[in-house]
Formats: structure tokens, sequence, C-alpha cells
């Protein structure tokens, strides 16, 4: 389930991440995708299913965001599947989360995807 933080919401890496893939599915709310169901791309988070979109490039997509057409899947939300690499210790600003990943922003303002179990959340004492 989608949850927007409130602004100025910040994390910090605590293990090193490495963008898995450079070039994934980016697709408008609109588009339609076709979910991989065959078994070929076994995960283990919830809520998300490996989609190819028009132009071919695919990755993990949200089933949350996506609805069911005659011949697949259409998203009802822009998605860029494009995650990020960090290093323990960068600070991030959280803007969205779902499903056990969280889009957020790094200082240089790179906008991208990043599992949940690899940062904590700093606190506002």
């Amino acid at each position: 389930m989608l949850y927007v933080f409130p602004p100025e919401t910040y994390v910090r890496a605590v293990a090193d991440y490495d963008r898995p893939y450079e070039d994934p599915i980016d697709a408008r709310a609109g588009d339609a995708v076709v979910p991989v169901s065959d078994g070929s791309m076994p995960t283990d988070f919830m809520g998300w299913t490996w989609c190819v979109g028009a132009d071919g490039r695919a990755g993990w997509t949200p089933d949350g965001w996506c609805e069911p057409t005659t011949s697949g899947w259409r998203l009802i939300r822009d998605f860029n599947a494009l995650e990020l690499t960090v290093r323990a210790g960068d600070r991030l600003r959280l803007i969205h989360s779902e499903s056990g990943f969280l889009f957020c922003e790094t200082a240089a303002g790179e906008r991208a995807w990043l599992p949940d179990a690899v940062v904590v959340l700093e606190r506002n004492d």
C-alpha cells in the first residue's frame, strides 16, 4: 500500500546496496504492461510482479499500481523501477513507500527505489 511521508522525513543507509539493473521499466499512468506470471521471476517481496513495458524494458512493478485489462495490466500511476545505489551512512529523504520498498531522494537529487531493510529512520528528538 502506498504511503506518502511528511516532508523532511529522512533515513540513513545501514548497509551498502547496489542497483540491480540500469534501465528498467519506466511507464506512465494509462500505459499497458504485461505481467510475467509463469514463475520465471520469483521474488520474496509480496505485492510486486515482474512486468514488461511496451518498449520491452522490464522490472518489478507494484501490484497496487496496476489494474487488469483484457491483454494484461494498465498502470494507474507513473512508475519507474530504477533503484538507488547507496553506501552505509548515506542520508536520504523519504518520499513514499510501497510494499517493502522506499522511494527516496539522495543529497544529489537522484530519486529511485530502495529496499526498506537497508535503512533506518532518523529520529527527530
